[in-house]
């Protein structure tokens, strides 16, 4: 039967600490909405994948990154813009005439309504081709990083999984350590007190459970704290996780050649892969900016229509400009006003048309912007392969460190394995030993706790190999959903 923490309490807790543990599992689901019991690893990963703000904040940024396609191939499409624009001018004249007689005052009033549609079209230039060049690739960086992303969420989540199964374990395993050292405390304050041990004895066994007390403490903490580490993944705590027993196969890598890991990281590796594509794009700013001296030519076309309505009021009248001072007024034949005052003219106009303009426009002095960025972008590009150089080299690392661990997991689960049985048996002997009078209480107590020790040490290997599987495989690159739901079969098996 597969194991089941924290809703089962092992054989060294005690029957209180049973009930106060349900109990406190029970208050957690009334107030937290806590999930399901026996929740697996696999079910942990998808809730992280939901609720996890890391990977929602590198799916945000991969899809405001895809909008930048968008905005650069726009700069080379047809711009087509329209206007429309109501003016109003008012203005008084009043002056002299060309012959220099006195001109009639009057008000000017003009209203213009004008519609107008333009369009503009980029014949060349390169340096918006280069920048959609540069928004293409910086998609493809930030999809590869998202992907990176998921596979650090998978080892994220296992590593919080196992966290808090281990930090159980542990507790668990120190509890059973406190029983075993308080009944050899009071065994050896009974006999103190008969006078059947000295002193030295006692402070001992007391010094040993006070130990025992206080990492009881430290490992409850350390319990709560990968609770919450586990929530902070996925929104919400759990009664029960599925463990897994000490008596499953741990395997060698395939393949078992650190070369070949190392190259296949360096192949696959998806940072590596994403910033390969952030050189590219560096390489490519040196030539938008380059692109400065280049000549641009562009394609405008505009049509408007316009309605012109002018409204002339002249409020002293209009004279005669044909009026002669030496002939007689004559209303009829010379008359001093052609119009009298007040009179108001108004005339319109309606045009329409277009226009059609090709600009060819060729850099010939910036002040020396232009190399100065352009020198820039050759400086951040000679950056941006350097962070590829140390990027590399951290992958290395990280596939080395990864192999190399997961070898020693193996190598210390199953050393830790036979120290737990010999420790056991070591306790027996000693305790038969102690018994017959021939070991004493400090050697009960060596072997108690180096039992225990052992215990924790198997414990700390058995994750220590699960998660150091998927570490390798990220730093290689290829880890995938399967591996995590391999695991969790192993969960549900044992």
């Amino acid at each position: 039967m597969k194991p089941t923490r924290t809703t089962q309490a092992t054989v060294t807790a005690t029957s209180s600490h049973k009930k106060i543990k349900l109990l406190a599992a029970s208050l957690l689901v009334a107030m937290t909405g806590v999930a399901h019991a026996e929740t697996d690893l696999l079910t942990v990963y998808q809730q992280a994948l939901e609720n996890d703000t890391q990977y929602k904040i590198s799916e945000a940024n991969l899809r405001a990154t895809e909008q930048g396609v968008r905005i650069s191939r726009s700069s080379l499409l047809p711009q087509i813009s329209g206007s429309a624009s109501k003016q109003r001018r008012d203005f008084d004249n009043e002056g002299q005439g060309l012959d220099g007689s006195p001109s009639d005052p009057f008000n000017n009033r003009v209203d213009t309504t004008t519609l107008g549609v333009g369009l503009t079209q980029t014949l060349f230039d390169w340096s918006q081709w280069v920048a959609l060049d540069q928004a293409e690739l910086r998609v493809r960086a930030s999809e590869l990083n998202h992907a990176a992303s998921l596979q650090s969420l998978m080892t994220r989540s296992a590593q919080a999984y196992f966290d808090v199964l281990a930090a159980e374990e542990n507790l668990e395993t120190t509890q059973a350590e406190l029983k075993a050292l308080k009944q050899q405390l009071d065994l050896t304050r009974e006999q103190y007190e008969s006078g059947l041990a000295n002193s030295t004895d006692y402070l001992d066994a007391q010094a040993n459970y006070d130990q025992s007390v206080a990492n009881e403490v430290a490992l409850q903490n350390s319990l709560n704290i990968a609770q919450e580490n586990l929530r902070e993944l996925t929104g919400q705590y759990y009664m029960a996780l599925e463990g897994i027993g000490d008596n499953f196969t741990l395997s060698q890598p395939t393949p078992n050649n650190i070369d070949d890991w190392m190259r296949v990281a360096r192949e696959e590796n998806l940072g590596l892969k994403a910033q390969q594509m952030n050189v590219r794009v560096a390489r490519k700013e040196v030539k938008r900016n380059r692109s400065g001296h280049y000549p641009t030519a562009d394609l405008s076309i505009n049509y408007s229509d316009s309605d012109s309505d002018t409204t002339r009021t002249f409020a002293q009248g209009i004279s005669n400009q044909q009026f002669n001072p030496s002939l007689p007024e004559d209303p009829n034949t010379n008359p001093r006003l052609s119009a009298p005052p007040g009179t108001v003219a108004n005339s319109s106009a309606l045009s329409d048309g277009f226009s059609a303009q090709a600009t060819l426009r060729v850099p010939i002095f910036s002040g020396f912007r232009t190399s100065a960025q352009t020198e820039q972008a050759k400086q951040n590009y000679l950056r941006s392969t350097h962070e590829l150089e140390q990027r590399d080299r951290l992958v290395q690392k990280s596939a080395r460190n990864a192999f190399t661990n997961l070898q020693s997991s193996i190598k210390s689960f199953e050393a830790n394995k036979r120290a737990v049985e010999s420790s056991q048996s070591s306790l027996e002997a000693t305790q038969d030993g102690y018994q017959a009078g021939t070991r004493n209480i400090v050697d009960v107590l060596r072997s108690t706790r180096s039992l225990y020790s052992a215990k924790r040490s198997l414990t700390r290997a058995k994750y220590d190999y699960l998660l150091n599987s998927l570490r390798l495989k990220e730093a290689a690159g290829t880890l995938t959903e399967q591996d995590v739901q391999t695991i969790n079969n192993w969960l549900n098996q044992y």
